[in-house]
C-alpha cells in the first residue's frame, strides 16, 4: 500500500497562494477596504464596515441616498450620490444587504452608525419611515446600545429623536456632526459651511432637549494659510469652545479631531493648491493636541481616514514627521491601549 506525499515545492506554492488570497481579502474587506467609490445600485450602500471603534464593536453604514443639499467648499462627498430621490424600499434593501453580508457578526455589535455623507435626519434625503424601520430592526440586535446618526444640527428635531428612541428604547442616540471650527471667517469664507455659530448653537439646544449625546468633528488646520503653530492654537480654541457649550447644556461630548486633507474635486483643494505657504497638518501635532485634551478630561480621538478622496499632496502622510510608527501611536491612542506619549 503506497501513500502519496505532497512535494515541498507544491506545499510552498500553495502556502504562498493562500497568503496572497488572505492579503487580498483583508485589503478588500478589512480596515483597508476602499471607501471613496460610489455604489451604482441604489439597493446597495456606498460603504459599510464592521470595525472596532473606541473599544466597541461598531457597524458603520454609509447609505446611498439623494445627495446632501449643501456643497461645502472642503467636502467632495456629495458628488458620489445621486440627485434623484432614493425610495424607502431601496434604502431598507441596502440595510438588509449589509446585515446579510455580516450575519456572523450581528451578535457582537455594540453600536450602529448611520450616515449618508450628508444628514440622515434630513427627511428630504433620508425618509423618516426608513429611519424608524432601521431603528426597530436595531432593537433586535440585542447588544446594540448606541445609535449614531450623522447630520447637520439644523435637522435635529426633538420630536423625531423621541420617535427613534421609542423604536429602539435600549439605545442611546448619539448625534454625529461637523463643527469644524469656531472661527467665523473660516466657517463662512474658507469652508463655506453655511452654518453660522448661532445656527450651530441653536441646533445644540435641540440636541440637549433631545437628551442625545454628541460627537463633533473639529478640523485641524482648516485654512490653507495657517502655519503649524496657528493650527494648533486654533484647533485647541475650537475644542475648548465646543466643550464649554456642551457643558452648559449637559450634553455628553466626544471630539473627533480630523487632520484637514485636500479633497480632490473640492474648491478648498483648488485654493490650497494655489496657496504658496500651504502645508498639510503634521500628524504629530494633531496627536499632541489630542493627548493634551484627553489629559484634561476631554473624550477625544483622532480621525485618520481621508475617505479615499484626498489629493496625494494634501494629506498628513507627506509631511516630514510622518512615519508608520507615528501612525501606530495614533491608533494606539484611539484604542486607549497606550497612555505615555511623552516623546511627542
Amino acid at each position: 500500500m503506497s501513500s502519496t506525499k505532497a512535494q515541498p515545492n507544491s506545499i510552498a506554492n500553495e502556502t504562498m497562494s493562500l497568503e496572497a488570497k488572505v492579503m487580498r481579502l483583508y485589503n478588500e474587506f478589512g480596515q483597508r477596504k476602499p471607501i471613496g467609490q460610489p455604489a451604482e445600485d441604489t439597493r446597495h450602500p456606498h460603504y459599510f464596515l464592521h470595525r472596532t471603534f473606541l473599544g466597541e464593536q461598531d457597524l458603520l453604514i454609509i447609505f446611498n441616498t439623494k445627495r446632501c443639499r449643501y456643497q461645502c467648499y472642503f467636502c467632495d462627498l456629495p458628488l458620489k450620490s445621486t440627485r434623484a430621490w432614493v425610495t424607502t424600499e431601496d434604502i431598507l434593501a441596502q440595510f438588509e444587504y449589509v446585515l446579510d453580508e455580516l450575519k456572523h457578526s450581528l451578535s457582537v455589535l455594540d453600536r450602529l452608525t448611520l450616515s449618508n455623507e450628508g444628514s440622515v435626519l434630513d427627511i428630504d434625503t433620508f425618509p423618516e419611515d426608513a429611519m424608524l424601520t432601521i431603528a426597530r430592526c436595531a432593537k433586535e440586535l440585542r447588544r446594540i446600545r448606541t445609535l449614531v446618526l450623522e447630520t447637520r444640527l439644523e435637522f435635529v428635531d426633538p420630536i423625531y429623536i423621541k420617535q427613534v428612541k421609542e423604536a429602539d428604547p435600549r439605545a442611546t442616540i448619539n448625534i454625529l456632526t461637523g463643527f469644524e471650527t469656531r472661527d467665523p471667517y473660516i466657517r463662512d469664507e474658507i469652508l463655506y459651511k453655511q452654518e453660522s455659530l448661532d445656527m450651530f448653537l441653536g441646533g445644540l439646544d435641540k440636541v440637549g432637549e433631545s437628551g442625545a449625546d454628541l460627537t463633533a468633528y473639529v478640523l485641524y488646520k482648516p485654512s490653507p494659510n495657517m502655519t503649524d503653530k496657528d493650527a494648533f492654537i486654533e484647533a485647541e480654541d475650537s475644542i475648548n469652545y465646543l466643550v464649554e457649550q456642551c457643558r452648559r447644556r449637559g450634553i455628553p461630548l466626544t471630539v473627533r479631531l480630523n487632520p484637514m486633507y485636500a479633497a480632490r474635486r473640492s474648491r478648498w483643494a483648488k485654493i490650497a493648491r494655489t496657496t504658496p505657504e500651504y502645508k498639510p497638518p503634521r500628524l504629530s501635532d494633531v496627536l499632541r493636541l489630542a493627548v493634551k485634551k484627553a489629559s484634561e478630561g476631554v473624550k477625544i480621538y483622532v480621525g485618520l481616514s481621508t475617505e479615499g478622496l484626498e489629493e496625494p499632496w494634501g494629506n498628513y502622510i507627506v509631511r516630514e514627521d510622518y512615519s508608520q510608527e507615528l501612525l501606530k501611536q495614533a491608533i494606539l491612542f484611539n484604542s486607549g491601549k497606550r497612555s505615555d506619549f511623552s516623546s511627542l
